[in-house]
């Protein structure tokens, strides 16, 4: 039942989390406009209809509508909050953080030699309408008092009364060719008091009306430019990451590439997912998103497709391949670890929705996008500090998508190329990698650090340190959704959150287009949610499995001989440690060696002595792999001639230990517990060269190290052994290991098996025979670490005494 109650408390968390967006969006965005009810191609009508006023379009002209947001204007109204009701700002004639910006460009005109300029609010009134008049053009001069009464009258065919201003000031400019004339009307609110007037401006060139603008003449523009800086600057450098994040990713892909570890089907699908949806976004935005670009001699037509193919080849491409890449290197390295975190991201890109794994997966995802984006906004006045914590309106346009025909469409292409880069860089390759290194939860700490600095969108219109501390919190949720579920969960939770709160404010409109482009997305992304969801229960799972094979077949047939080599290595070196019997002298017997590799460097052995004793011996060669197990075999070697001429312990040590020294390669040493048992005398004589201490076991369960402390073989050219005696008691057991038992590692974590652990197992399962209360401590050591590789050898020796 566990199971389906999770999953209905992440449904509820999802709708809880989308509602509480609703509500909070338009209290958090303070200047958001509240009746929204023109949509791009209404304002566009709009505006063509006011450029009659001033002459009419031009015949073949290009015309570009794009959505502009200011934040210039809106920073002004949210640094006065506080000093003036909010009512009042919002009803200023400065409130213009959104507007439709409609221009139209003659036939060859350069992008800087538009003819007709305005800009329509979100409610359909006109804020500015311009047209432009080339400086080299020679007109008429026009005095004021004409100007006066044909700009009064300009005003009120545009819907203002020139009454509801103070009275006009003229100022006039002499060019080469003409005069040209603007009159300013001061707005009488004064919202932000005497020193900082504002009103409309119509402008004359010659005797030709040219239209009218909004003024401010705020002497503290200066400053407030200079505290947008360091935000708009940052931006700049994430525009710039995945350049700078290229080289360092294809580093790892190229060395595991050579390898033979990674392949490129799969990253070859993701590059070309992630390209048409960059390529189909700049085409649906291209026109209006290049607004602003000028590359020389170009034309403003030109100007679209030298702005789109600069923005495919640098930019899109880079980050479609750091997508593709990451995934392959971050693959590789998940699929040694945590191979299950991939099953349900392999299942979407194989179209296997009817699953019980995707459904889980991609209900989690869409439910913590949902409720991560509406608590980050209804929380964002508090997590940031002060009114610069408060973001603008125009902070939730992205880059182009939100100036296309079809805004919706286009956010998802965006958000679907972005948030693949994003998630399979940070979540997938550079967690992956860092796991290993510093642990889970530092490795957690140091992506969500670099997400908030170079990945997560800037939030325009705050400080740069509130911005990125918003970029860190969300990728910290995203971290944690794919370390506790998997890659699909957080690719999905990204995308739904970063398409929720982008569309908002379409879906907050009042005209029926602009919110069907806020529906049109947030319906796309839950789809692998809709679409699995009558399977949830189902039962039914998806096991990943590594299907891309690498194209360099010679490298993976190199591996393949290199591989039979080890194997050959590893049955010689199984001859040589003994399969020993279940009893000798009396003394029941059971083992157990579990190397890390094809060659490990542990080894064991149990010789019965003519007088009725017992030799024991584990031994520990530092590292594994073939040198180690090639030292391994030469002590191995030594201690059976050694214990058949003299068993001492003394002499046991020195024989070994100068064995180690004079044959095994500098800083490869050796570690040795050897014993001897009586088990007619209930005597034992041991010692333990750097090894770890045995344990004795009593029939009633309490556990005993047996400690002996001397230098490893090898360390020094003698060693001097003082051998311990031990008094051992009917029934009692001896427990002799190696230090890959207590030095076992958690899955994706630190933690290790220790002794604590092992000596609880011990005296849980001291009552078994010697095969059944090793095979108990395995079973445990096992449970503890998962289904990881082993870091280490893993030897156990178990020796019951007759009662």
């Amino acid at each position: 039942m566990r199971r389906p109650v999770e999953l209905a408390i992440w449904a509820l968390a999802g709708i809880g989390g989308l509602a509480l967006l609703i509500w909070a969006f338009p209290r958090t965005y303070v200047f958001y406009p509240e009746d929204w009810s023109v949509n791009r191609e209404e304002a566009t009508a709009l505006a063509l209809e006011h450029f009659r006023d001033l002459g009419g379009a031009t015949a073949d002209a290009l015309v570009v509508t794009a959505l502009e947001g200011s934040t210039v204007h809106e920073r002004r109204l949210l640094d006065r909050l506080g000093e003036v009701p909010v009512e009042r700002l919002r009803a200023s004639r400065l409130n213009r953080g959104l507007e439709w910006g409609v221009n139209v460009y003659p036939p060859g005109a350069r992008p800087y030699e538009w003819r007709y300029r305005a800009n329509v609010s979100p409610d359909g009134r006109l804020t500015e309408l311009q047209m432009r008049v080339p400086p080299e053009e020679e007109l008429p001069d026009l005095d004021t008092g004409e100007a006066r009464r044909r700009s009064d009258a300009f005003l009120r065919e545009q819907g203002f009364d020139p009454a509801d201003f103070g009275e006009p000031t003229v100022r006039r400019t002499e060019l080469a060719t003409r005069s040209d004339l603007s009159l300013r009307y001061p707005d009488p609110q004064r919202i932000f008091g005497e020193e900082e007037p504002y009103g409309l401006e119509v402008t004359f060139s010659g005797d030709v009306l040219t239209g009218f603008v909004t003024y401010h003449d705020d002497p503290n523009e200066s400053a407030l430019l200079a505290s947008l800086q360091p935000i708009n600057l940052w931006a700049q450098v994430r525009v710039m990451a995945p350049f700078l994040l290229f080289p360092f990713v294809a580093v790892f892909f190229l060395r595991r590439y050579h390898a033979g570890e990674v392949g490129v089907r799969r990253a070859v699908q993701i590059f070309a997912v992630a390209f048409v949806c960059g390529v189909a976004m700049i085409i649906l935005s291209g026109a209006a998103a290049s607004q602003g670009n000028n590359f020389g001699l170009l034309s403003r037509r030109q100007m679209v497709w030298a702005w789109g193919f600069q923005i495919i080849v640098f930019w899109i491409s880079s980050i479609s391949l750091v997508a593709a890449i990451s995934w392959s290197v971050g693959e590789a390295q998940s699929r040694e670890r945590w191979p299950q975190k991939l099953a349900a991201f392999d299942a979407l890109f194989k179209g296997r929705f009817d699953t019980a794994t995707v459904a889980r997966s991609a209900l989690r995802g869409v439910a913590a996008g949902f409720a991560t984006a509406g608590l980050l906004v209804a929380l964002m006045p508090y997590l940031l500090p002060g009114r610069h914590g408060i973001p603008t309106v125009s902070s939730v346009l992205g880059p182009w998508w939100h100036s296309a025909a079809w805004p919706g469409v286009a956010l998802l292409l965006f958000v679907a190329l972005y948030g693949l880069f994003t998630e399979l860089f940070a979540r997938l390759f550079l967690l992956s990698t860092l796991v290993t290194r510093i642990g889970r939860w530092g490795a957690a700490l140091v992506v969500a650090v670099v997400s908030g600095l170079l990945i997560w969108p800037m939030v325009s219109g705050i400080t740069a340190t509130a911005s990125i501390t918003l970029g860190v919190v969300a990728a910290l949720v995203l971290v944690w959704l794919f370390l506790r579920y998997d890659l699909l969960t957080a690719l999905l939770a990204s995308l739904t959150g970063s398409v929720a709160s982008s569309a908002m404010p379409f879906l907050l409109a009042e005209d029926r287009f602009l919110q069907f482009q806020g529906v049109l997305p947030l319906v796309v992304v839950a789809l692998p949610m809709l679409v699995s969801l009558r399977h949830l229960l189902s039962g039914d799972e998806f096991v990943y499995r590594y299907e891309d094979v690498p194209p360099h077949v010679r490298r993976i047939a190199e591996r393949e001989r290199q591989r039979v080599e080890l194997e050959t290595a590893r049955r010689i070196q199984s001859s040589i440690l003994p399969e020993l019997p279940d009893q000798l002298n009396d003394v029941q017997l059971s083992h157990a060696y579990l190397p890390a590799s094809e060659v490990g460097g542990d080894f064991y052995d149990v010789l019965a002595l003519e007088d009725g004793r017992l030799a024991v011996a584990v031994g520990d060669v530092a590292g594994h792999g073939v040198s180690s197990g090639l030292v391994m075999s030469m002590a191995k070697s030594a201690l059976a001639v050694q214990v058949t001429f003299n068993p001492d312990v003394p002499e046991v040590f020195r024989t070994l230990n100068r064995t180690v020294y004079q044959t095994a390669r500098k800083r490869l040493l050796a570690t040795l517990c050897y014993a001897i048992v009586d088990p007619a005398r209930m005597n034992l004589l041991y010692g333990s060269a750097g090894h770890l201490f045995p344990y004795r076991i009593a029939r009633d369960g309490r556990v005993e190290a047996l400690e002996s402390v001397s230098y490893p073989l090898g360390v020094r050219e003698t060693v001097d052994m003082l051998p311990k005696e031990a008094n051992l008691s009917p029934g009692d057991t001896l427990f002799l290991f190696s230090d890959g038992i207590v030095e076992a590692r958690a899955e994706g974590s630190d933690d290790l098996f220790g002794f604590e652990r092992l000596e609880a197992a011990l005296a849980r399962h001291s009552h078994l025979p010697p095969n059944h209360l090793r095979d108990a401590v395995l079973e445990e050591v096992e449970e503890f670490t998962g289904p990881v590789p082993r870091e280490d050898d893993q030897t156990v020796l178990v020796l019951r005494l007759p009662e």
